[in-house]
């Protein structure tokens, strides 16, 4: 994964009257217009933006092609202080995307919630996830609790596939990371009967899944180490490193955070221990489905015979057998699912490209 960084438009920005400094990284347009969400970060330094930037960007061009919506891949960062952002700096992030004009366009993410979607798109229409009130439509919206459903279907298959039973009653998961996405999946694991553990920096969200969920709270490095059925990784990426690979005590791995594995290696790994992964931009494209079908709409472009919410629905229910179908491959060649589900992604990209052409 991540063995090229072939980006179509990289831009690094920064403003120093509002303070506000973004990378905006577009991987590829060959399916049609980058589509991925901003994420407004603490980061170390701008080196750190732009490397986090440019793997989450390409992440999104296999996952909207997987996915089937007709969108390339592109992500954008926002360097964050630790405070709320600014109407301002909004203002100005949200030039420099009229300035790609309707290259990119973006939604939510990691620190960039509803109510900054909705600031941004008083300033520019390359915007999505918009409240179906705002945004005008009957489809749409915040799209974390379909990319929840998303990653519950592919755990759902995973732990079939993997453990013999799509029962998940009495089923060890554990969560890592419980904002919105990971939030929701646990209601939809409470709802089956599977038990939690669960762990958060939020120790207020840890609690709330105590009280809702009967999930047990756990440390972060203690999670890894306690036995599981299934690890999902709901928070930040490369939580997977080649000693974690080596050693996590689950037989699955399926959760809603991009880019899980630090790299290729960590995936061997896995495999070599019979550890089933789902890849992460397989199982987690819920929301760029709705999203999809918000922006298809918001541009007149919807073309399918279906009412959108039906043809989103369709697509985040392909999920399980999208899954199904790389696992297949992977077991049948003897090499990683996330070799396999990044192969398929960029035969659809490749070709797209040649027909094109």
């Amino acid at each position: 994964m991540y063995r090229d960084f072939d980006h179509e438009a990289v831009i690094t920005r920064s403003d120093r009257l509002s303070g506000m400094t973004a990378v905006v990284a577009v991987h590829s347009t060959a399916l049609g217009p980058a589509a991925g969400g901003c994420r407004r970060w603490v980061y170390p330094d701008r080196g750190a933006a732009l490397e986090d930037a440019l793997k989450l960007s390409r992440g999104m061009t296999l996952k909207n092609a997987l996915a089937g919506v007709p969108f390339g891949g592109g992500k954008s960062v926002i360097l964050s202080d630790g405070q709320a952002p600014t109407e301002r700096q909004l203002a100005v992030f949200a030039e420099w995307l009229n300035e790609l004009d309707g290259q990119y366009v973006t939604a939510e993410d990691v620190g960039m919630g509803l109510a900054q979607i909705r600031t941004l798109a008083r300033y520019t229409s390359h915007v999505s996830g918009l409240g179906r009130e705002d945004a005008g439509l009957d489809i749409g919206g915040d799209p974390s609790p379909k990319t929840a459903y998303g990653v519950f279907l592919g755990l759902e298959r995973a732990c079939q596939i993997r453990l013999g039973t799509s029962d998940l009653r009495g089923v060890r998961v554990a969560v890592m990371g419980l904002g919105a996405v990971g939030m929701a999946l646990c209601a939809h694991l409470h709802n089956t009967g599977a038990l939690l553990t669960v762990t958060d920096l939020d120790q207020k969200r840890v609690a709330m899944a105590i009280e809702n969920f009967g999930a047990t709270g756990v440390a972060p490095d203690e999670l890894l180490l306690r036995p599981h059925d299934v690890f999902a990784p709901c928070a930040l990426g490369g939580v997977i490193d080649h000693e974690t690979a080596k050693t996590i005590p689950v037989r699955v791995i399926a959760g809603a955070a991009n880019n899980q594995l630090v790299d290729d290696v960590c995936a061997d790994l896995l495999n070599e221990r019979n550890v089933l992964y789902a890849p992460d931009f397989v199982v987690n494209a819920g929301g760029v489905i709705s999203v999809s079908a918000e922006i298809l709409m918001q541009q007149g472009r919807y073309e399918a015979s279906v009412a959108p919410d039906v043809w989103v629905q369709t697509r985040i229910d392909g999920i399980s057998e999208r899954l199904t179908k790389i696992v297949q491959e992977a077991h049948k060649r003897g090499v990683s699912t996330a070799r396999v589900a990044e192969e398929q992604a960029l035969r659809i990209v490749t070709g797209n490209c040649q027909q094109a052409a």
